[in-house]
C-alpha cells in the first residue's frame, strides 16, 4: 500500500509544504478545502486533485482485494483486519463522495468540516493498513509469528523489494518484544524456565543484532546467518511456553498443537539447526502420546459396544496412534539421516488428521446424546436441566415427547442447518472446494436416511391424536422439503453453477423452519 500513502506532489504544485496525512494527494485536498473555506476557491483544482485521490483509493483497495483473493487462507487466517481495512477504505470513499457537494455548495462551513473528515479518515485508513501489514507478516507456517515475519523480510530483501528504513523499523519492533520476554521470562516462578526462557530471548536479540549488520554492506550472507540464530531463539523460546500459550503459536500444519510442535523441530534439524531441540520435543512428545493412547483404550471397549458411527471410529483412531508411533523411532534416527526425517513428518501428519476425523465424529456423536435442544432459540442444554438455561423456555427431554422422533429432528435442527448453512456460504463465496462441500452433503444425507429409518418406528397416524397426527404430517412434509434442498445443493457438485446453491440455501432454511415448528409441539425428542 505505500504507493497509495507516499504518492509524490504533481509538477503544477511545486509550493507543496505536506500536511497531516501520510498520503501527499490527500493533503493537496485538504489543503484546497481549506483554501477555499477562506475565500479562495479554485472549482477545477479541487476538482482535479479530488479526481486524483478517488483513482488512487480505487487502485489501492483494488490491489488490496487482490492480494487477498489470491493468496491461499488468508480471508480465514486474517478476518478480522481484512475486515477493518476494507470498512475504512469504505469510510474513506464516503468522503471522497461527498465532495460534489463541495463543488456545488462552497459554504466555508462545510468546506472547512470536510477537510477535518479527509484527515480523520485517511489516518483511520492508514492504521488499518498498517496493522493490516503487521498481522500479514506475521501470518504463516512457522510456530513464531516473527518467524513467518522475518521469512517474508528476509524473501523483500532479496527481491529488492524492501527500503532500508523499513527493514530499520521491523528489527527495532522485533527487539521491543523480545526485550518485553526478557522481562517476563525473568519474572517466571520457575527458576528453570525463567533461565532458559531469558536465555532464548536473548540468542533471538543476537540474531536480530548480526541482522542488522546486513545494513552496513547489504551482506546477504551476513543476513542469513543472523536470521539462522534469530530463528534458534524463537523455536527455543516458543518451546519454553509450549505447554500454555506456546502451542496457540503452532497452528499447522495439522489439528493438533502437540504433533505440530515436534514438527516444526524436525523441520528445524532439516534446516540446519542443532538436533537437540527436536530430542527435547520427541521425549515430550512420546510422553504425551502414551498418556493419550492409555485414556483411549480406556473409552476404546465401550466404543465399540455403541452406535456403528461411534464404532467405526475406534479402528481409525487406532490406525491414526500406530502412525504417531512410527513416527517415534525415525525420529530418532532421522538425526543423522534426514531422509528418515522426512518420511516421520509424513506419519505424523498423517497419524494426526485420522486422530483429528475420528474425535470430531466421536465428540459430535457425545454432544448430540448428552445435550437436549431448545425448541425456541436452538441453545444446548445439559440433558439434566428442565428448562433453557439462555431463554427460559421448557425443555423437552427424551422420553417424555407425544411422539419420539429420532434422526434430523431428535439431533437439533438448528446445529445441522448451522453447518450446512456455513458449508453453503463458503462454497458460495469460494472458501470451500466442492470436494469439501460433497462431503457435508453425504454427511446430510445420512442424516436424512436416519431420520427416514425413524420415521418407520412411528405409530400409524390413525392411531394418535389429530394434532399428533398433523405433526406427524408436517414433520414427513419438512424431511421430503430437505431432501430436496440437498438434491439442488447436489446439482451444484455436477455442474458447478452457483445458483443451485442459492435456491439450496433458501429451500433449506424452509425445510427447517416447518422441522423447528415441529420440534417447538413437542415432537423433538
Amino acid at each position: 500500500m505505500a504507493e497509495f500513502q507516499e504518492q509524490q506532489p504533481p509538477p503544477e504544485d511545486p509550493d507543496y509544504t505536506g500536511g497531516p496525512t501520510p498520503s501527499e494527494t490527500t493533503n493537496r485536498l485538504i489543503a484546497r478545502c481549506l483554501a477555499a473555506a477562506a475565500g479562495d476557491l479554485d472549482a477545477e483544482g479541487l476538482r482535479q486533485v479530488l479526481t486524483r485521490c478517488t483513482l488512487e483509493l480505487s487502485a489501492a483497495k483494488g490491489a488490496f482485494a487482490t492480494q487477498v483473493g489470491e493468496e491461499p487462507g488468508l480471508l480465514d487466517a486474517l478476518p478480522e483486519e481484512i475486515e477493518v481495512v476494507l470498512d475504512a477504505f469504505d469510510a474513506y470513499g464516503e468522503v471522497l463522495a461527498g465532495a460534489c457537494s463541495w463543488l456545488t455548495q462552497p459554504d466555508p462551513a462545510i468546506l472547512s468540516g470536510a477537510a477535518e473528515s479527509l484527515a480523520v479518515a485517511f489516518l483511520d485508513l492508514n492504521d488499518a493498513l498498517l496493522a493490516y501489514e503487521w498481522a500479514y507478516l506475521g501470518y504463516g507456517d512457522e510456530p513464531h509469528a516473527a518467524l513467518n515475519l522475518m521469512q517474508k523480510v528476509l524473501a523483500a530483501l532479496h527481491q529488492g523489494k524492501m527500503e532500508d528504513a523499513r527493514f530499520v523499523d521491523i528489527l527495532d519492533r522485533l527487539w521491543e518484544h523480545f526485550e518485553q520476554g526478557v522481562e517476563v521470562f525473568e519474572k517466571d516462578s520457575d527458576p528453570g524456565r525463567s533461565i532458559r526462557g531469558v536465555r532464548a530471548c536473548r540468542e533471538a536479540m543476537e540474531g536480530i543484532q548480526v541482522m542488522d549488520g546486513y545494513l552496513v554492506a547489504h551482506d546477504f550472507n551476513l543476513l542469513e546467518l543472523g536470521f539462522v540464530q534469530f530463528r534458534q531463539g524463537c523455536l527455543r523460546m516458543v518451546e519454553e511456553i509450549q505447554d500454555s500459550t506456546g502451542e496457540a503459536l503452532v497452528q499447522s500444519p495439522t489439528p493438533s498443537p502437540q504433533v505440530n510442535w515436534v514438527i516444526h523441530a524436525a523441520l528445524a534439524v532439516l534446516d540446519g539447526l542443532a538436533p537437540d531441540l527436536l530430542q527435547r520435543a520427541q521425549a515430550w512428545f512420546e510422553s504425551q502420546l502414551s498418556e493419550s493412547y492409555f485414556r483411549f483404550e480406556q473409552c476404546a471397549t465401550a466404543a465399540l459396544r455403541g452406535p456403528i458411527r461411534v464404532a467405526e471410529q475406534v479402528p481409525v483412531a487406532r490406525e491414526g496412534f500406530d502412525c504417531l508411533n512410527r513416527a517415534l523411532p525415525l525420529l530418532r534416527m532421522g538425526i543423522q539421516v534426514h531422509e528418515l526425517l522426512i518420511k516421520a513428518i509424513e506419519n505424523l501428519e498423517q497419524g494426526a488428521g485420522l486422530l483429528y476425523e475420528a474425535w470430531m465424529i466421536l465428540n459430535l456423536y457425545e454432544e448430540e446424546h448428552t445435550s437436549v435442544f431448545c425448541p425456541r432459540c436452538g441453545s444446548s442444554n445439559h440433558q439434566t436441566q428442565s428448562s433453557c438455561a439462555s431463554c427460559g423456555a421448557q425443555l423437552v427431554r427424551r422420553g417424555e415427547q407425544a411422539v419420539a422422533v429420532p434422526g434430523l429432528v431428535a439431533s437439533n435442527v438448528s446445529v445441522h442447518l448451522q453447518r450446512l448453512l456455513d458449508a453453503c456460504e463458503a462454497t458460495g463465496m469460494g472458501r470451500m472446494a466442492p470436494e469439501e462441500f460433497s462431503r457435508i452433503l453425504s454427511w446430510a444425507s445420512q442424516i436424512l436416511n436416519e431420520a427416514d429409518l425413524g420415521m418407520t418406528r412411528l405409530p400409524p397416524e390413525g392411531s394418535l391424536e389429530p394434532e399428533a397426527a398433523e405433526a406427524l404430517r408436517e414433520l414427513r412434509q419438512g424431511i421430503a422439503e430437505f431432501r430436496t434442498a440437498l438434491e439442488e445443493l447436489g446439482r451444484f457438485i455436477q455442474d458447478g453453477l452457483p445458483v443451485h446453491v442459492t435456491n439450496g440455501t433458501h429451500m433449506l432454511i424452509r425445510a427447517c423452519d416447518r422441522l423447528m415448528e415441529v420440534q417447538a409441539r413437542g415432537m423433538g425428542g
